[in-house]
């Protein structure tokens, strides 16, 4: 085993570890990262097909500045640009009877711009929606766990944060959502984004989620400007991270490299990898929270984090990819967007992500699955669950949707895709070093557990925290983690 020293040690080469050991470098510091995974970049990882097609196996989208300052201005640094998401055309809603439709999600009458659902199912919606939005207005994002009382909302329930606290989603849906077409879509968008089913996720952290995208729930997911996947990454995200590394030099990140134990005195940091050690001044542990379960620390934690990291589940998600000759749907009048509300086998939501809009390009089109539905899709087999995908693109897209392009191919990523194939599946919870996707959930009663909410982010003794689980603006996504990355470097300089 190698023995290292640097003045600081980072403990994961996610965004929240780069961007943390990025800024140590600007300041003078020297840096080493150790990461489980033998590549860098985390969650995000850019692929090629056959021809050259860029795809991301990860994270995909990016904001403007003003929703997503911390990764856009990373990107600014580094000289990497964006191009806009294609959001032309009409999308497709499976209604709960499994009856296929298309309407503008863009118009201008925003009842209109709601998928087909019947009107009073449409205001039950959109009265549930702005309640949610309201509430969060009064979540302390920095503090979700400070009992705050919730402005006048037309909502039964919780009258603050902290009631909030121990309520469910779906409890909180019972009470207010009278429509079973508007629970189911509002539902199915909530478990979209975390990965978890509505009884497992506290109705103050579902607030707290949407208080960092602005108390706007379409920020989380939509193409407009100042919503989530507004923005691709030309080049793909892996530009970011790979820039990151050429500046602090590829000497300073090793990959390959889980660290064991954490050993801490009062004079410094022992970091202890399977292949390398460093001995350093302090620490970033860059890790989804859940995943902190796997490093031994000397002394042990204190009870309130030990505790905290068994109660931090990560989402489950599988994301599907699909080339086709051409971008079909567009010749059609369709954007390639897809959702679902039909309670059959699985309901993924599929997203055209073409990779330009040039028509010399094949067609590439992603799906997600998650929550409970994800884990029911690991109990099939590979051949299983991609019938199970074209048979759905099918139904909504016709023929074309099933028919897969013949020469162009998806690489071998090994242990998920054994062979090239048109069709390529990724599920992060099968992946050793992660687990998971997007970001931890908390379920009721963790965010205002005694002790449990500081101990997410506040440094023990010299081990300070990073990931996108501490992130309090754009949570679970890149920004978010870029943005946790530049927190726990500020402490450190400060605390050095």
């Amino acid at each position: 085993m190698s023995a290292l020293e640097s003045d600081f040690c980072v403990v994961g080469a996610g965004y929240a570890g780069l961007t943390a050991a990025y800024r140590l470098h600007q300041a003078g510091h020297s840096v080493t990262v150790l990461e489980a995974s033998p590549r860098i970049g985390g969650r995000t990882w850019s692929a090629q097909l056959s021809d050259g097609t860029l795809f991301e196996i990860g994270g995909q989208w990016v904001a403007d500045a003003d929703a997503q300052p911390d990764v856009r201005r990373l990107m600014d640094e580094l000289d990497v640009e964006v191009y806009a998401q294609y959001d032309q055309g009409k999308t497709i809603f499976v209604d709960s009877s499994n009856k296929v439709h298309e309407y503008d999600a863009h118009d201008s009458n925003p009842l209109k711009a709601l998928p087909p659902i019947s009107m009073p199912a449409k205001l039950d919606l959109g009265k549930a929606i702005l309640s949610m939005e309201k509430m969060s207005e009064a979540v302390n994002p920095e503090a979700p766990w400070d009992d705050i009382k919730f402005p006048f909302t037309a909502s039964l329930g919780p009258g603050t944060t902290r009631e909030a606290d121990q309520m469910t989603v779906q409890s909180w849906f019972d009470l207010n959502i009278i429509s079973k077409d508007a629970k189911a879509l509002l539902g199915a968008a909530i478990v979209g984004y975390t990965g978890v089913e509505l009884g497992a996720c506290s109705l103050l952290h579902w607030l707290f989620v949407l208080k960092t995208y602005r108390s706007k729930l379409f920020n989380l997911s939509g193409q407009a400007p100042g919503q989530a996947q507004q923005y691709r990454v030309r080049g793909g995200m892996r530009q970011i991270a790979d820039r990151v590394v050429a500046k602090l030099g590829q000497d300073s990140v090793h990959t390959g490299s889980p660290v064991r134990q954490i050993a801490q005195d009062t004079s410094g940091v022992t970091v202890s990898a399977e292949n390398v050690s460093v001995r350093a001044s302090r620490v970033i542990v860059a890790t989804n929270i859940s995943m902190t379960n796997f490093i031994g620390f000397n002394p042990i934690l204190p009870p309130d984090r030990a505790q905290l990291q068994h109660r931090v589940p990560t989402g489950s998600f599988w994301k599907i990819w699909l080339v086709y000759d051409e971008a079909f749907w567009r010749k059609r009048g369709l954007v390639g967007e897809s959702i679902s509300i039909y309670a059959g086998d699985y309901s993924p939501n599929a997203r055209e992500s073409a990779f330009d809009e040039t028509s010399d390009k094949p067609g590439l089109m992603s799906v997600f699955i998650a929550g409970d539905k994800a884990r029911d899709f690991n109990r099939l087999t590979r051949a299983q669950r991609k019938a199970q995908v074209l048979k759905e693109m099918s139904h909504r897209f016709g023929a074309d949707g099933a028919q897969l392009c013949e020469r162009i191919t998806f690489p071998a990523v090994l242990p998920q895709n054994p062979e090239p194939d048109s069709y390529f599946e990724f599920n992060w919870s099968k992946d050793e070093w992660t687990r998971g996707d997007f970001a931890g959930c908390m379920g009721p009663g963790v965010w205002t557990g005694s002790g449990f909410g500081p101990a997410v982010r506040e440094p023990v003794g010299r081990v300070h925290w990073a990931g996108v689980d501490t992130s309090t603006y754009s949570y679970h996504c890149v920004s978010g983690a870029a943005q946790s990355g530049e927190r726990a470097a500020a402490e450190i300089l400060a605390a050095d």
